[in-house]
């Protein structure tokens, strides 16, 4: 049986007070007397009836008698502690017990004071008192935590956001500056080209003249052999021959250099080339066709081809020229370590089948492509330094060791993509190469 008395029908400020005893006398004197004193009761007269009551009235503050028939005070006060809806209701104990362990227990339980019986209603009152304003300062304190915690969270978010911003601002800056640092370099490179090219033109120009003129005058040196010396005739023919050596050899480094230039020229001008739509797979299979036809196959040296394109890859936005130029670099460098294997296995006769594999896949945001072929690989010492500007592993005057520092800002400076590299050295290399996919 439940007894509910209640002073007001709708939501109230007065404080609830469960009154929980199996005495239906101490409880009619404790509601008096608190509906004096404008307390809100509720009533229970089991320790079931009482954990049901505050679950679903919430009250300010349960007085509990210890020694119940069935559940006792103390279990249900444990069991009050033990759920998240109640754990956080004052609990005070009326007990008729005076030992100090039993007081323990009841405190040890989650209590928060004790008034012992027979009761004296100026204690309960006082004891109440206190216990309701604590309880009404915990429910302010938590409201203030809440709204500190939501404040808090604002700011980490506002934080969050200003961060990004920032970022946002920091990289704008960096592409800015980075943009007149090339328009500069741009302009400065092209003025130092022009400059150097004239000279440089010259001396290849005279240089082959040189070589020209020296050829003649072998020629007509060859007509005068029976009007000198054979001793003299050797002299002069070796020193025209050094002269020829000589201008050859310049005219060859001056074609290196202009091809320096050129490249630096390139390199400097990579971000004023037009953005567009473009097909990847199409892109590709124009690389291999345009290494092929100007690398491999003036060279008489034959490459398999292994080609594995990922059809649900459409346009990508690309500067056409120079990703093709990129992808063309990498095919050299794997045809330099194709024929460089090809000839050492050849002279220990050995079957080697040289082999590129160029595929792609579609990674949602980005595409990917790996360049892959079975040469020489890369050592370990030089693997890190690879897109290094001026680093080639070629002998000297066959590399100038700008491609691959070329590809690398096409692909991650001009398109905001990546690449890597996997190798073991004399098995394979293969590049990997991540390009967004950008509207």
């Amino acid at each position: 049986m439940t007894i509910v008395e209640n002073n007001s029908k709708n939501e109230t400020l007065n404080p609830i007070i469960l009154v929980v005893d199996d005495n239906q006398i101490n409880v009619k004197l404790l509601v008096s007397v608190l509906k004096k004193y404008n307390f809100d009761t509720l009533v229970s007269f089991s320790g079931e009836d009482c954990l049901k009551q505050a679950r679903e009235n919430n009250p300010d503050i349960i007085l509990l008698d210890v020694v119940m028939p069935g559940m006792d005070g103390f279990e249900t006060c444990k069991r009050l502690k033990e759920n998240t809806e109640t754990k956080d209701i004052p609990v005070i104990f009326m007990t008729a017990l005076s030992e100090i362990e039993d007081k323990i227990t009841g405190f040890q339980l989650g209590a928060v004071d004790y008034v012992i019986k027979p009761i004296k209603i100026d204690e309960v009152l006082a004891r109440i008192k206190v216990h309701t304003k604590l309880r009404e300062l915990n429910k302010k304190l938590e409201k203030k935590n809440i709204l500190l915690e939501e404040e808090i969270q604002q700011r980490i978010r506002a934080e969050a956001k200003l961060q990004k911003t920032l970022e946002q601002l920091q990289v704008a800056q960096k592409e800015i500056i980075a943009k007149e640092r090339l328009a500069y370099l741009s302009n400065l490179t092209s003025g130092i080209a022009h400059e150097l090219c004239n000279p440089l033109n010259f001396v290849q120009n005279f240089a082959q003249l040189s070589s020209e003129l020296l050829d003649e005058f072998i020629e007509e040196l060859n007509l005068e052999t029976n009007n000198i010396e054979a001793e003299r005739f050797d002299e002069f023919t070796e020193i025209i021959n050094e002269l020829k050596h000589n201008a050859d050899g310049i005219y060859q480094h001056g074609k290196r250099a202009e091809r320096i230039i050129k490249m630096m020229v390139k390199h400097a001008k990579l971000h004023n080339n037009q953005l567009r739509s473009s097909q990847l797979n199409q892109i590709l299979q124009e690389s291999l066709q345009i290494a092929s036809d100007t690398l491999w196959k003036k060279q008489n040296f034959s490459i398999k081809i292994n080609t594995n394109y990922d059809q649900s890859i459409g346009e990508v936005i690309v500067s056409h020229s120079d990703i093709v130029q990129a992808f063309i670099n990498i095919l050299d460098n794997s045809y330099y370590a194709l024929k460089f294997k090809s000839e050492k296995q050849e002279s220990n006769n050995q079957d080697f089948m040289p082999t590129i594999s160029v595929k792609t896949a579609n990674l949602g945001k980005k595409v990917e492509i790996k360049i892959y072929d079975n040469g020489i690989g890369i050592d370990a010492k030089v693997r890190d330094k690879i897109f290094n500007p001026f680093l080639t592993t070629k002998p000297p005057g066959e590399g100038i060791g700008l491609g691959l520092s070329l590809t690398y800002q096409i692909i991650v400076g001009q398109h905001h993509g990546s690449i890597k590299i996997e190798t073991e050295l004399g098995e394979y290399t293969e590049f990997i190469i991540e390009i967004p996919v950008r509207e």
